[in-house]
């Protein structure tokens, strides 16, 4: 028994209840596609004001993996999105003052881990919910803005256009971010539902029309090769 359940968990690559070094290192490369690719949309948007829309869908990637990913999962994804936004936004700064800069990117970097973990713990508790992601978003950007990282990680960028920047004077720059993180998040919610009735109705066609086009394939079969014509008489003549 023992024997049996040492070879089980070998085959899993575990090892004391930890990840072997090779899966551990392929998850690392896969979150850091999501995030990196996150971090990449956050950083167009805001270096080039021309860009702005990659704001509506630049956080749809690390949100699709944290709605999969367990809140530790969650944290180091954050961890990696900040890593990655904050090291290249603060390249002109190296030069200039390296110990501060690396200061600078390693708190922003653990900041963003706590957004990306407090969200994988909700999501743990209550699920996917866009208006607390969006909520916890404005939280987050609140701190770094009251900290001195920036003006706004997604604000800062959308107010190069004029509907966005009366409704900010309105109603603070809170509102922007929470429309802009709650589009993301209805992108995950929207594509989950497409997916969802594909499916269904793939289920749906497969039972009913997929079956009964079979049985009529198959009856148009026999009918050509298994059906003997039978054999006819010879014409009667007609009596008058």
């Amino acid at each position: 028994m023992e024997l049996a359940r040492t070879k089980s968990v070998k085959g899993n690559d575990y090892s004391c209840g930890f990840l072997s070094p090779s899966r551990f290192f392929s998850g690392v490369a896969e979150d850091f596609l999501y995030s990196g690719t996150s971090a990449l949309f956050l950083l167009v948007a805001n270096l080039f004001p021309s860009y702005w829309y990659f704001s509506f869908i630049a956080l749809f990637p690390f949100l699709w993996k944290v709605n999969r990913a367990s809140a530790k999962e969650a944290f180091r994804l954050g961890f990696l999105l900040g890593l990655t936004f904050f090291t290249f936004w603060s390249l002109d700064s190296f030069s200039l003052a390296p110990v501060s800069t690396i200061l600078k990117i390693l708190g922003g970097t653990f900041l963003f881990a706590l957004w990306g973990w407090a969200v994988g713990l909700i999501k743990q508790y209550f699920g996917f919910n866009p208006i607390i992601v969006s909520g916890l978003w404005v939280f987050f950007e609140l701190v770094l803005i009251k900290l001195g990282y920036t003006s706004g990680i997604l604000t800062h960028s959308t107010f190069s256009t004029p509907f966005i920047l009366r409704l900010a004077t309105l109603f603070g720059f809170g509102i922007i971010s929470f429309i802009v993180v709650l589009l993301n998040s209805f992108l995950i919610k929207a594509i989950e539902y497409a997916a969802k009735v594909f499916k269904a109705r793939t289920i749906e066609f497969s039972k009913s029309e997929l079956t009964w086009a079979f049985v009529k394939d198959c009856h148009l079969f026999s009918q050509r090769f298994f059906v003997v014509p039978q054999l006819r008489g010879p014409p009667v003549s007609s009596i008058f």
